[in-house]
């Protein structure tokens, strides 16, 4: 997700996400989500004037925690497998 958590409860994100999760529960029976939040934009910031996103943060997040939620992601595929 292109925000922060924070910013998804402000908005309204995830209200609107779980609905959406409910759904394919009845759906498909089963369903889980993973949120990846305030991640990277562009390969190279420099090519683009973009003011609204702090470029040295979105590097840290990519850094640090995107390994993580990678990691995450190919846990919850493991999951998914077994249902």
């Amino acid at each position: 997700m292109n925000v922060t958590a924070e910013q998804m409860e402000e908005r309204g994100f995830r209200s609107t996400l779980d609905g959406v999760e409910s759904f394919l529960k009845r759906a498909f029976g089963y369903c889980e989500s993973l949120f990846s939040y305030d991640t990277y934009q562009f390969d190279n910031y420099e090519k683009y004037v973009v003011t609204v996103f702090d470029e040295h943060h979105k590097a840290m997040v990519r850094e640090n925690q995107f390994p993580k939620d990678c990691l995450m992601a190919y846990d919850m595929g493991k999951r998914f497998t077994m249902q």
